[in-house]
């Protein structure tokens, strides 16, 4: 199961010397520019570069995506959709040939690992109508029914309010992103979410992740949907589940208690819950 990515993603919060001799400013460093992120879940390309400023600016700087579906993960639904005629034709060898291609590129790619394991042991699976993901360069709208990662995204948008974006941590079935707060008594929010099979897989990651929040454990609603609210240490956490997804959105407290983060919390989970 994986663990969200705090100690990867921890704000660097350093002081210099601004203006006149023994004045001292408080600045941070920050990332600016585009993060581009494949629909199969790997960064194509990242032209950020990280920049220190003062802490009152870090409003003015944010990292932007823009999602694609690569060059070689087109060729791994054009492969399956091959591979889904051949078996709709009844021809497991060249249906079993293209399924070896496409996880050759993408071990993990639909169904192609367990449609080879039932021609292997003498079946003849069912084929996949949904189709392999082919898109083009353009940006798909969050909730489109491609691959995981493009349901995924609109849980770490570009834009929150009181936040800016940073860089983005991506695999096929989860991601995970960091802002730096512009101002309150947090210094990091972390952003993560993972697609399981279904609500009841998303309720068991829910309740694993929990564990690691056991202080002033408490169910919470966030909108309509079923959630949960801990603390760890000066980290404050609210995990909801949104079908088969889990998001958890983790505060960590720069000054006072980890508990006063929990409204901060819950504001941003609202939002991302819709």
């Amino acid at each position: 199961m994986k663990r969200l990515a705090s100690a990867f993603l921890a704000v660097i919060l350093v002081t210099s010397l601004l203006g006149t001799a023994g004045c001292k400013q408080r600045t941070v460093t920050v990332k600016t520019g585009e993060i581009v992120l494949c629909t199969a879940g790997e960064v194509v390309e990242d032209k950020t570069t990280d920049m220190k400023v003062p802490e009152k600016d870090v409003a003015k700087y944010s990292v932007t995506t823009r999602i694609i579906t690569c060059p070689d993960h087109q060729n791994v639904g054009s492969l399956y959709d091959e591979a889904q005629k051949a078996l709709a034709a009844g021809d497991l060898k060249t249906a079993a040939d293209k399924l070896k291609a496409v996880l050759a590129l993408n071990p993990g790619y639909k169904n192609a690992s367990s449609q080879l394991n039932e021609i292997n042991g003498g079946k003849k699976p069912t084929p996949d109508t949904t189709g392999g993901s082919t898109g083009s360069t353009t940006t798909p709208t969050p909730d489109e029914p491609t691959d995981a990662v493009s349901n995924l995204v609109k849980y770490v948008p570009d834009t929150i309010a009181g936040y800016s974006a940073q860089g983005i941590i991506a695999d096929p079935a989860s991601i995970t992103r960091n802002y730096i707060p512009t101002s309150g008594n947090a210094d990091q929010l972390v952003i993560f979410a993972e697609q399981t099979v279904d609500a009841k897989g998303a309720q068991a990651t829910l309740d694993t992740l929990k564990q690691s929040y056991p202080t002033s454990g408490a169910a919470v609603k966030v909108g309509t949907k079923s959630g949960y609210f801990g603390i760890r240490d000066s980290f404050a956490v609210v995990i909801f589940i949104d079908g088969p997804v889990v998001v958890s959105v983790e505060l960590h407290a720069k000054t006072g208690k980890a508990a006063d983060l929990k409204d901060a919390a819950m504001k941003v989970a609202a939002a991302l819950a819709g």
